[in-house]
């Protein structure tokens, strides 16, 4: 066991210093100027924000500083000066918390659909106390305060973000379990996913299928397989029901034990702690869960999906929704699947066809609208010049032609609805949105703004062109106004037309022809659709489901409804009819009206009790801290140069805003000391990156007055300076993009004896070097292997641009040698196509040269694949005459999946995503030669594929065979290719 652990600390130590010798520096990212960064700091946080969102800085200081005590007590991690970042630049909304690079990021504006509960509150308070679990979880890491030796303690002391990543070794669905669990039990009543009908039922449902989960699937994220969230799910349902049998400290001490034995894996840990292995823990589970499923589907008198038309497309993997009927025979939908398209389809009733119209990447609000002929959507754009940042904005496709038109232009609006002559819109403002009118100009014209308070969506009366339908979430009352545009903003402050006790309301659809609205309610035991009859005041339940029925929409006539049913792990289209309505009353008491709405409409803010003591902090600027330039991480390092061992350290470091980075490798050997410092810097657009370096290099060269071999050392260092230039023109459903890496560099070299004694002088040599690619319109489905269309270009161009000299003292005297030019240039494109893209199959077809000057800067392994022998095109030398410099190659590689298992483990932390084969084929040939075709050599081969995870880090490797048939010799290959 010594010998293991100490195996164990050396690969800890020694392998991370080899693979991360740029820990940090890759992680640096450009963000939007003019932003004027401010931050203030409470007694664990450090609240990063752009200058104008201080009133949400301050909320987010209240929110975390309020619930840091119990996060911690349920973790059992600690928190000091933790860097919580805010920006207010991406309408793709998201929260997350890294171990490297320590901090967490929160977009602001609010995540759009029906993905988090609306009871939870606003969208701080769903996102922030979440992350903070995350946050304490990773940061379990106490050497001095428990002086319990272990290794992950003594990592900790060198690299505490290194040490951190080990609470990233278990699978992360008990990361996000504890995370749901939180958010469920501690932040709002009914608040929190485990309370939500929308998510735990496509749990429930797969629970009830015949593809049930096993333990390894129940916590290990999905790679190939819907839902691809299924952790957040299925991890909260095993962590909540753990918790309960065996107590809230149970995960506390998992965490812990597995953080100082992580090497056991974490099955151990909870073995340990529970007295059970994962096997027989997910047995008792499932028994548990199985009897309150029981429980749950006994309070469903009837199941109206057994009464439905179940539409299936000729896609797997269906996750549809927003049907809205074109025609009493046609109605259109959006989709994305395995293996089809991303975007708006249309479904003909009467020849069962389906025909894509709009490849697109909507918005997940799922609020389209059909009006005269034409389909207003709201869909995202990628940001052209930064990362990760996407902009909604309104669109108008004409139904016939299928052209489509912009309404809006980065005004970042959302969920449209038009009455024929007025459009009106959602826009982002905070982390809340308001009501806006599009005019004529592509500009916005503000017509209500929210306090405390979130429009979800809206929907004009086809039969009264001034009534409109809006959903509002106010203090989490997700609830249902019916106003006009006149009185819209004074509505809209008053109590609702519906608000529901325990449930929220989503997708208001106006009857064509009734005075009616459609709607969807997720109380318990489902989410179901409802009718409101305006005239009447009565509210029928038309489906029941056993799982979830949402997203309704009227036939023309109104006597049908296509919808979304929730179906194992598919989210799938059906038809119900009027007569198999389930056509129930819904009780009044189900209503939430007078003293009982008003107190919940005017629930306290989270962290509400001690903002008053928040707000006395004072922001400052963010710019000028230099900090961060502190070490967060010193590695050792080893590299063996001719038999002798060159240790150091590596030094690194990065900004909690990501856009600058360092990392300084110090070593030693022959009793001199180098170096080898890279410094990125991403302020602003595009940034640039500063290296510097020296270097020894060993080597045998004959003395040209003796020819007696003699033993050199040479001495390189140098400065570089690239500029990495990256534009996006398309970022949604495919990707199109340029980069361009120009950089320049200034090296010299002296040569020394072994014993460090100066045999020259310092020579001076300039080089530059250009790299460029350029790729459009790579199209990668959920279950491609490998891109299934789309093509990529690049060039790498490198020359020096002078000829320096060095006179070296040789024992037997002085000899002059002349460093002749050197360039290199590597070039090519790559295809995909897919003939079968049914199946996800794919072909690649890539042309590529590598041609260089007679003095070679790169190795022509460089271009030269698996299943041909190092030396079979050896770099041309200069002496001899002979070798390559001037080579061409064209390959194929089909792919084929075979499976995609998305099964593994705890215990034995292994996952098997997927099984698949190749067929491949190289042509390489001398661009030199008279005649191309006679000297060219080819390889046909193929080969048997796996994609796994061992713990979270995913490998693709294969073994095969490479056929050369013009030699008649086979070479068996492993690896990648």
């Amino acid at each position: 066991m010594k010998l293991f652990k100490a195996a164990v600390l050396t690969a800890l130590l020694l392998f991370p210093s080899l693979v991360f010798s740029q820990l940090y520096v890759p992680l640096t990212v450009n963000r939007p100027g003019g932003l004027d960064w401010q931050e203030i700091k409470t007694a664990h946080f450090r609240i990063i924000f752009p200058n104008g969102e201080d009133s949400l800085a301050y909320r987010s200081a209240a929110i975390l500083e309020s619930h840091y005590a119990k996060t911690s007590e349920l973790t059992g991690g600690t928190l000091k000066n933790f860097p919580v970042i805010l920006n207010n630049y991406n309408d793709l909304s998201n929260g997350y918390v890294t171990s490297i690079n320590f901090r967490s990021e929160i977009e602001l504006p609010s995540i759009r659909g029906k993905g988090m509960n609306p009871q939870s509150g606003d969208w701080l308070e769903t996102v922030l106390p979440h992350e903070l679990i995350h946050a304490a979880h990773f940061n379990v890491q106490m050497p001095l305060k428990e002086k319990k030796v272990s290794f992950s303690n003594l990592i900790s002391l060198f690299s505490p973000d290194l040490a951190r990543t080990i609470h990233g070794f278990p699978p992360y669905g008990l990361h996000e379990g504890l995370a749901v669990y939180y958010e469920t039990e501690s932040v709002a009543p009914m608040g929190g996913r485990g309370n939500y009908t929308f998510t735990m039922n496509r749990f429930n449902s797969n629970f009830a299928g015949p593809n049930r989960w096993n333990m390894g699937q129940t916590l290990i994220p999905s790679d190939y397989s819907q839902p691809f969230n299924r952790h957040y799910i299925s991890g909260y349902a095993f962590v909540d029901w753990m918790q309960n049998k065996y107590g809230e400290e149970v995960t506390k001490n998992a965490i812990r034990y597995h953080y100082h034995n992580f090497f056991l894996g974490y099955g151990f840990a909870l073995r340990m702690k529970t007295g059970a292995w994962p096997g027989e823990l997910y047995d008792m589970y499932e028994a548990d869960i199985e009897a309150e499923e029981e429980q749950r589907i006994s309070g469903i008198s009837l199941n109206t999906t057994e009464r439905s038309q179940i539409i299936d497309t000729p896609f797997k993997g269906e996750e549809t929704h927003a049907p809205k009927w074109i025609d009493d025979q046609s109605f259109l939908f959006y989709g994305s699947y395995y293996n089809g398209r991303v975007g708006f389809y249309r479904f003909d009733l009467s020849t069962g066809k389906f025909k894509l119209l709009k490849e697109t990447f909507g918005v997940s609000d799922y609020n389209f609208e059909i009006e005269d002929s034409s389909l207003f959507y709201s869909s995202y754009q990628r940001d052209p010049l930064y990362p990760r940042t996407y902009i909604s904005d309104i669109n108008k496709l004409d139904l016939s032609s299928r052209k489509t038109q912009k309404l809006t232009t980065n005004k970042r609006t959302f969920a449209p609805t038009s009455n024929g002559e007025i459009t009106l819109a959602l826009q982002t403002d905070g982390t809340n949105g308001r009501i806006v009118q599009i005019t004529d100009n592509k500009e916005t014209r503000v017509i209500k703004e929210f306090t405390n308070a979130n429009p979800i969506s809206l929907e004009f009366n086809p039969n009264d062109p001034d009534q409109l339908a809006v959903i509002v979430n106010r203090r989490g009352v997700q609830a249902l106004w019916i106003t006009s545009l006149n009185s819209l903003s004074g509505d809209l402050e008053n109590a609702p037309t519906l608000a529901f006790k325990d449930a929220s309301v989503h997708d208001p659809e106006w009857h064509p022809t009734e005075n009616k609205l459609m709607f969807t309610l997720d109380g318990a035991p489902a989410m179901n659709i409802f009718e409101y009859d305006l005239d009447s005041d009565r509210i029928i339940q038309l489906t029941s489901s056993l799982f979830n029925a949402f997203e309704g929409s009227y036939s023309p006539d109104g006597d049908r409804i296509a919808y979304i049913i929730q179906q194992d792990s598919e989210r799938k289209l059906a038809l119900l009819d009027r007569k198999d309505f389930y056509s129930q009353p819904l009780s009044q008491s189900k209503l939430l009206t007078g003293s009982e709405l008003n107190s919940e409409l005017n629930r306290p803010l989270l962290g509400s009790e001690i903002m008053d003591e928040i707000k006395t902090i004072e922001k400052s600027p963010y710019r000028g801290n230099l900090n961060w330039l502190k070490p967060r991480s010193v590695l050792p390092s080893y590299e063996e140069k001719s038999g002798t061992p060159q240790v150091g350290a590596i030094i690194s470091s990065i900004d909690p805003l990501s856009s600058q980075a360092y990392s300084v490798e110090v070593s030693g050997i022959q009793n001199r000391i180098w170096y080898d410092a890279t410094y990125m810097n991403k302020t602003f657009y595009p940034g640039f990156e500063l290296s510097a370096y020296s270097d020894p290099n060993f080597f045998v060269a004959r003395d040209p007055n003796t020819t007696e071999l003699f033993s050199l050392m040479r001495q390189d260092r140098g400065f570089g300076l690239t500029l990495p230039f990256n534009y996006a023109f398309r970022g949604d459903t495919r990707f199109s993009s340029l980069s361009f890496y120009p950089s320049i560099n200034a090296e010299q070299f002296k040569y020394y004896d072994l014993s460090a004694n100066s045999l020259s002088d310092f020579s001076t040599r300039y080089s530059a070097e250009v790299f460029t690619q350029l790729s459009l319109g790579i199209l990668n489905l959920s279950r491609d292997i490998q891109p299934s269309s789309g093509i990529s270009f690049f060039w790498i161009y490198e020359k020096t641009l002078n000829e320096p000299t060095a006179v070296i003292q040789f024992p037997g005297g002085p000899a002059n040698r002349v460093f002749t030019d050197q360039w290199s240039a590597y070039y090519g494109a790559f295809g995909f196509v897919s003939p079968l893209r049914r199946w996800n199959q794919s072909l690649r077809m890539d042309l590529q040269f590598l041609q260089q000057s007679d003095a070679p800067i790169y190795s022509n392994d460089t271009i030269v694949p698996l299943g041909f022998d190092d030396e079979e095109f050896p770099n041309f030398d200069l002496t001899s005459g002979e070798g390559y410099n001037h080579i061409g190659r064209f390959s194929t590689r089909y792919t084929i999946p075979l499976f995609y298992p998305d099964n593994g483990g705890l215990t034995v932390p292994f996952y098997l995503s997927s099984i698949y084969l190749t067929a491949f084929s190289h042509t390489l040939t001398d661009m030199e030669s008279s005649d191309l075709l006679d000297d060219s050599r080819s390889i046909f081969g193929g080969g048997l594929h796996l994609q796994f995870k061992v713990s979270n880090v995913l490998f693709d490797l294969g073994v095969g065979l490479a056929y050369e048939p013009t030699r008649n010799r086979t070479q068996f290959i492993f690896g990648q290719f």
